[in-house]
Formats: structure tokens, sequence, C-alpha cells
């Protein structure tokens, strides 16, 4: 298998003194490309904090984190915006859209340092019949359902056809049958060949990956 993610002695902690508090304590993690990963564990276990690390919204207190060959811990600030935005796909529990602007405005977002030109706003509009938002492009998020808002945020994460899915308890606002829903599309995501890590409390998640990773008070127990 191809390696893309390595974690060696990777920890965060945060504050200092006697109010420190480890949240994550790896020595060893790789992720092969393609693989379709559950995150579980109880709340405050480290969930969140592995993906912000992986997606570079967070530094670790030390250790080394490799994706495709990038030492993230040795990247400045331009040129993890640009792994950001051109590597890794985020999807959050609160979907975090704009919420003035259209379902495809949504969608647009992560190519607008640059412009979104004819075929960027072709591909919006396409990864949104993919999502089975045909006919919602002009809807603001307040119009449409968590369950479609959180089909919008992975139209969103794919514009830029990124390597890395992070998804940070997608079922966790949406009931049963649209929970269902997304898992189905993240199984579809997995499919296509992206590498897919689900931070998630949900155990249908975890019965849909190839690979559970459990974390308990920061630390990987299995």
């Amino acid at each position: 298998m191809d390696m893309l993610i390595s974690l060696d002695k990777v920890e965060r902690v945060y504050g200092r003194g006697s109010s420190a508090v480890k949240a994550l304590d790896i020595g060893k993690l790789q992720i092969d490309r393609g693989e379709f990963v559950a995150v579980t564990g109880p709340s405050g276990g480290g969930k969140t904090t592995l993906l912000n690390l992986l997606g570079a919204l967070d530094r670790p207190s030390r250790g080394r984190i490799l994706v495709d060959g990038k030492d993230l811990t040795a990247l400045g600030g331009g040129a993890l915006c640009r792994y950001r935005r051109e590597k890794v796909g985020f999807i959050f529990q609160a979907y975090c859209l704009l919420p003035t602007l259209s379902a495809l405005q949504n969608v647009l977002t992560p190519a607008l340092p640059q412009g979104a030109g004819r075929a960027t706003r072709d591909r919006a509009r396409q990864l949104l019949r993919r999502v089975g938002l045909a006919g919602a492009e002009k809807r603001l998020p307040g119009e449409l359902s968590g369950g479609e808002q959180q089909r919008v945020a992975i139209a969103r994460a794919l514009l830029l056809d990124p390597d890395l899915i992070l998804a940070d308890e997608p079922t966790g606002n949406l009931d049963s049958v649209n929970g269902k829903g997304i898992i189905e599309l993240l199984k579809d995501l997995h499919e296509m060949g992206k590498t897919v890590l689900v931070a998630s409390h949900d155990q249908r998640v975890a019965d849909s990956c190839s690979r559970v990773l459990r974390l308990v008070d920061g630390a990987l127990v299995s």
C-alpha cells in the first residue's frame, strides 16, 4: 500500500504548567492512501484534535506529521494555507456554511482566493447533483434541511478534488435517515479513491469503515 499519513511521537498539549492538558499523545500511526478510517472514542478523547492536526488547523506541541511526504510541522503559514485549500476537504458537524451565500456559492468558497471560472462553477453544479441537490443551487442554508446542508458541505469539500477528506461528527446533528444518507456519501468518496477519516460516535460509521482507531484520553488504544 501507498502510505499517505505518518505520525511520529505526536503530542498536543493545551495550557502550561499545572494547568496543562495533554489532548493527544500518539507514538506511531500510519494511514495508507485510499483507506476509509473511523476515529472513535469518548468525548474529549482526542478525535477532533487529531483531525485538526492532520488538516493543519492546529500544530502539534511536539512530533512530526507527514502527509503525502510533506512534513506539516516544517511548513510556513503560506504553505499550510495551500495545503489546507488544495489537499484537504473538511466536513464539520455544524456544516459551517456561510448563511448569506447560496448553496452553489458555498460550494465555490474554496476556489475564491483564485476566483471561480466557468469550469469551476460547472464542477460545483455537478457536485451538487452528485450529492442529490440538483435544482437547489440558489437556495440559502436557512432554506435547507440539516441533511441538505451537510450535503452542500460535502460538495464543498470535494470542489478542488483533495486527496484527503476529514469529517468531524458528520452525522452528529442529523436524524437516522439523513445520517444514513451521509454515511453512504462518505462510502462513495472512499470508492472514488479518496482517503477518508471520520471522527464519530456513530456505530454505523465504524461499521462502514475498513479500519477503526479508538482514542481514549488522547492515546491510541486500538
